[in-house]
């Protein structure tokens, strides 16, 4: 029934829309970026990007502020606490906001047959092996898994009619994003000795791959579990070691590595080692051409430096 009355909304002279939940997280930008208002509708908490309404999961019901929803057909579900240690360090916060909010979220779009698409994570895995699929055993060693297997597992229980994307480590380009390439830029800029871990591997994915996934996962109607992730694992040092070899034609003075172990960090949970995950399936499904982050690091290294790294700060 639900998928039948997308199909009327979409076969209608509506236009339809894409519900964005959490416009002002890192993804969530570059989504809205990318569908503009023509084919979004977004909601915000920190910091306001364009055309957006102000939603506090933890404190507003989502009935408060999406009022008209006749055209919308999807929801993409970006609100939470994805950072570990913040998780750990108020576990009643953080359930409150990563399942019981998402829980209220997921009742309000099954009431009105808006499609739910959850952004998942790797961390729903325990590192043991690493390659996982999606029908691999699923055992979180950190809360924020448990959070997001638990939301998983209601999305299973409550409704046939579902996305879950498992994410893998999320990096961009652009100068200030926090992610892990431009940031060891900015620290060899600095002259800061950079720890980095030689036993934590993952499969990263560039963010504007995320958002190709999501909107093919929205556009071919695909349903289920898929792993949104990049096509080849990488130790943390390897990815250390690739952005120095092809940077150190421009990098003049030595740059100081400590190699540790991730879990010497002095984090409040122990990390999963080996979370790299397969993307064969979205691959197969929604025709998903993953970025090859050698060539993605290679043109941001030129634009830094040949623009001047201190336009880049």
């Amino acid at each position: 029934m639900a998928f039948f009355i997308r199909w009327l909304k979409a076969a209608s002279f509506l236009e339809t829309k894409t519900l964005i939940l959490d416009a002002s997280s890192y993804i969530g930008g570059h989504l809205f970026a990318r569908l503009g208002t023509e084919r979004a509708v977004a909601t915000y908490y920190r910091n306001p990007v364009g055309n957006v309404v102000y939603f506090d999961a933890l404190s507003m019901s989502l009935s408060e502020v999406v009022k008209k929803t006749q055209d919308i057909t999807h929801a993409v579900i970006l609100i939470g606490d994805t950072k570990p240690d913040s998780c750990a360090s108020d576990i009643r916060k953080s359930h409150a906001l990563n399942v019981e909010s998402i829980i209220s979220i997921i009742k309000f779009l099954k009431e009105r047959h808006i499609k739910p698409v959850f952004t998942s994570t790797e961390s729903v895995f325990d590192g043991i092996k690493g390659s996982y699929v999606e029908t691999d055993e699923v055992n979180p060693i950190l809360l924020y898994g448990r959070q997001k297997l638990e939301i998983e597992r209601y999305l299973q229980d409550y409704t046939v009619d579902f996305t879950i994307l498992r994410l893998s480590k999320v990096y961009g380009v652009s100068p200030g994003d926090g992610t892990i390439f431009t940031s060891w830029l900015e620290q060899i800029q600095r002259n800061e000795t950079i720890l980095c871990s030689y036993d934590q591997v993952y499969s990263p994915i560039y963010v504007e791959d995320v958002v190709d996934g999501i909107i093919k996962a929205i556009d071919t109607g695909a349903g289920g579990i898929f792993h949104l992730s990049g096509n080849k694992p990488y130790k943390r040092i390897e990815m250390l070691e690739m952005l120095l070899s092809i940077a150190s034609e421009f990098i003049l003075q030595p740059v100081n590595v400590v190699r540790c172990s991730i879990n010497d960090f002095g984090l409040l949970e122990k990390r999963p080692l080996n979370v790299s995950m397969v993307n064969d399936k979205i691959v197969k499904a929604m025709g998903l051409v993953p970025s090859d982050a050698r060539e993605l690091c290679s043109g941001m290294i030129k634009k830094f430096y040949t623009n001047g790294a201190m336009e880049y700060r």
